[in-house]
């Protein structure tokens, strides 16, 4: 963990300090905002993850149009083949600009998934690692990432 000056106190999220104002019991701990905020991330990544766009053709007059609600989210994994090396890197990037482009915490990301799908347990698995923007100090945050390919749903588990 990167060190934090006295002076520079790590801040949680602006709506997650208003939706908790009534709750807090004291002054907590950089380490428990920290905490807070990486499971924060964690489940806005399984949010994003488990949403599906529909792809459509980008619209010249609307060239920002990829970054908007409307394609929040992944495209419909049940029309790719995650079992081919190939489709499973388009994933991977797929995964890296959804992150990059609706997770304005998260400064630099990388996906990797593993090399071979095993024939007994089917589930397609992918790493994540990013660095995390944590006023002031960026974190290293490391996920491991399960796609279920009966319901094509993904858990995210935090390494570390």
């Amino acid at each position: 963990m990167s060190a934090i000056d006295d002076d520079k106190k790590l801040l949680a999220p602006l709506l997650d300090r208003l939706s908790n104002a009534g709750n807090h019991s004291g002054q907590r701990s950089s380490h428990q905002v920290l905490k807070q905020l990486r499971e924060s991330v964690r489940h806005d990544l399984e949010h994003l993850f488990n949403t599906r766009y529909r792809r459509l053709s980008a619209h010249p007059q609307h060239p920002h149009l990829h970054a908007s609600l409307i394609d929040y989210g992944l495209p419909d994994i049940s029309t790719i083949n995650l079992s081919e090396s190939k489709s499973r890197q388009l994933f991977c990037r797929d995964v890296e600009t959804a992150i990059l482009t609706f997770e304005p915490r998260i400064r630099s990301v990388k996906v990797s998934s593993e090399q071979g799908v095993n024939a007994n347990d089917p589930t397609i698995c992918f790493r994540i690692e990013a660095k995390l923007h944590a006023n002031p100090a960026t974190e290293t945050i490391i996920f491991d990432s399960a796609l279920n390919p009966v319901d094509h749903n993904i858990n995210l588990t935090e390494i570390g």
